[in-house]
């Protein structure tokens, strides 16, 4: 009896929920400044806190949890219609979204260059008061930095936009599926049509195949020709890419892939085989890291990377998991009740170490995993949460090493599925399993914290931008930057003119062309001046991101309605 007159009050104030929102949208030109109509959501967010404590204990709060963020949601809506109308349906300036994610940039290249200057000075102090003295300096200024970080974050709840923001997010995904959907299924006999082949079969782990098929899948969508892609005797599954996942195509099988052409007949030939990223020469502006120039100026307002959001809607497409996987995930979200908020954090091991990475301990991970919480909680400030992480590696010992040092938080994780992603293990289905699961959630996760030299770590944080909107952010890494392997110059454009004063670096004006090499997290990126021919390290921050915009098929065949939202 009493678990039924809980879930009566949800749908009470579910209903409640609906006519408010009906209200705001009949009053949808008229100016809400009424504080009524705030003071009564604010009086519906305590009522939901107090259905909250009474259901403690006897079932899941996850309803009461979506409840909260669906209030949260029309009363953005409701405070939005306080601003001008126009602007509120047409968004924000580029200018606008553009300076308020340059401004977080800057915090955090600022908080990167002084902590690392600062820890430098202490290591060369030898007078035990004064080490204390510095180290006090030091969480000072790490505070105020978390302090400046969280009120950066939480300007997009406060200034009117969101709403257009989740609008656009929608539009533009709804958008890339149903053009991904006709591409994949010509109107038209597939033995008409030009078409690609695609070998999964690159030898490689999972996150590396996984990417040879995007690369695939991004120049099939550039040039509006369906892909086949053949992944018989599979490492991961040798039955092949379709028992794991939806076929790619309803209207074109692998039998229509014989007699393909080598990539330079591609302009001519009727079916042509896609060679791996690093064999296709000469290169062509719409290869990775580019975007579709059609919608470029939609994608560079809304995301801080548009590119890794690109790869995301192709993954989406791509990786739609057959029943059985999608129960199989569920199941696993249910037994281990994954909640929000969460960081997920991927320690690779193994294979990579001494290889194509440096081993990070723990504490490297764990302490960007503090900085996330900390600002959380200055962003909301009334909240209380479990610190949550999901831990995914390839080494089982992490998790008890994890679980020793980090008693306040609670880690989720599974040592068999690390077991499996030893090298001995790793491939086979049941090994495919484990690795799915990880990026799952990892890819749920509300923060990442990894090495982007880690082909899983960068799907993880491609897939994120499927359900994020704008979560360029929404990362630490601890070794490379964001890239997509093979691809095209990864170029910046210098900002700020600099003449070097620091040891091994060079001097540069504004408006020069930097080929970018990576970011140390320490105040300095590596690249090489492509104006003046100079090389070294430079000021992260007097140089910015060059989006790369590709001329591709525009599918003019597909158009959305504003009612397909």
């Amino acid at each position: 009896m009493f678990l039924f007159g809980n879930k009566f009050y949800i749908i009470f104030i579910s209903i409640w929920i609906v006519g408010l929102y009906l209200i705001s949208t009949t009053f949808h030109f008229k100016s809400s400044t009424d504080k009524g109509s705030t003071d009564r959501i604010e009086y519906l967010q305590k009522e939901v806190d107090s259905l909250r404590e009474k259901l403690f204990g006897v079932q899941s709060s996850n309803e009461c949890e979506e409840l909260k963020d669906e209030l949260k949601r029309v009363k953005r809506q409701l405070l939005g219609k306080t601003g001008d109308a126009k602007n509120v349906q047409n968004g924000p300036a580029l200018e606008y979204e553009q300076l308020r994610r340059k401004i977080e940039t800057h915090a955090r290249e600022l908080s990167y260059f002084t902590t690392d200057q600062l820890n430098k000075i202490s290591e060369k102090l030898s007078d035990a008061d004064d080490k204390l003295k510095w180290k006090n300096v030091i969480e000072r200024f790490g505070d105020q930095s978390r302090v400046l970080l969280a009120s950066i974050r939480n300007i997009t709840n406060v200034d009117g936009y969101q709403t257009w923001r989740e609008h656009e997010h929608r539009s533009l995904s709804k958008l890339m599926q149903a053009r991904l959907k006709y591409l994949q299924n010509p109107v038209t006999p597939c033995t008409d049509v030009k078409r690609f082949t695609c070998d999964i079969n690159k030898g490689c782990g999972y996150g590396c195949e996984i990417h040879h098929a995007i690369h695939c899948f991004h120049i099939a969508y550039a040039l509006g020709r369906p892909m086949i892609l053949q992944s018989s005797g599979w490492r991961y599954n040798p039955s092949g890419f379709d028992q794991i996942f939806q076929p790619p195509s309803l209207n074109c099988n692998k039998s229509m892939a014989s007699g393909a052409s080598s990539w330079n007949t591609y302009k001519t030939a009727d079916v042509v085989k896609i060679p791996l990223i690093d064999d296709i020469h000469p290169r062509t502006e719409f290869m990775p890291m580019s975007i579709p120039a059609d919608i470029s100026e939609r994608l560079i307002r809304l995301y801080g990377n548009p590119f890794a959001w690109f790869t995301g809607q192709l993954m989406k497409y791509l990786l739609r998991p057959q029943d059985w996987l999608m129960e199989f995930m569920k199941k696993k979200f249910e037994q281990i009740k994954f909640e929000t908020p969460i960081v997920g954090i991927h320690v690779r091991r193994t294979d990579k170490v001494g290889t194509e990475a440096a081993f990070h301990d723990i504490s490297e991970y764990m302490r960007h995993v503090e900085d996330y919480y900390i600002t959380y909680q200055y962003q909301n400030p009334n909240s209380k949460f479990t610190k949550r992480v999901y831990l995914a590696t390839d080494d089982p010992s992490v998790f008890n090493d994890a679980r020793t040092k980090y008693p306040d938080y609670v880690f989720y994780g599974d040592t068999v599925v690390a077991q499996s992603a030893q090298l001995n293990t790793r491939y086979g289905t049941e090994s495919l399993k484990g690795v799915l699961l990880d990026i799952h959630f990892l890819s749920l996760s509300d923060y990442l914290v990894c090495t982007f030299s880690s082909q899983v770590c960068r799907v993880a944080y491609e897939i994120m931008q499927q359900r994020v909107i704008d979560g360029a952010w929404r990362v630490q890494p601890l070794d490379d930057v964001y890239y997509f392997g093979g691809q095209n110059p990864h170029n910046q454009r210098a900002v700020i003119s600099h003449k070097a004063i620091w040891p091994n670096e060079f001097s540069f004006e504004r408006d020069h062309i930097i080929g970018t090499e990576g970011n140390h997290w320490n105040g300095f990126s590596k690249g090489s001046d492509k104006t003046n021919g100079q090389s070294g390290l430079y000021p992260s921050y007097k140089a910015e991101e060059i989006v790369n915009i590709g001329e591709m098929y525009t599918y003019p065949e597909i158009q959305i309605e504003e009612n397909d939202l």
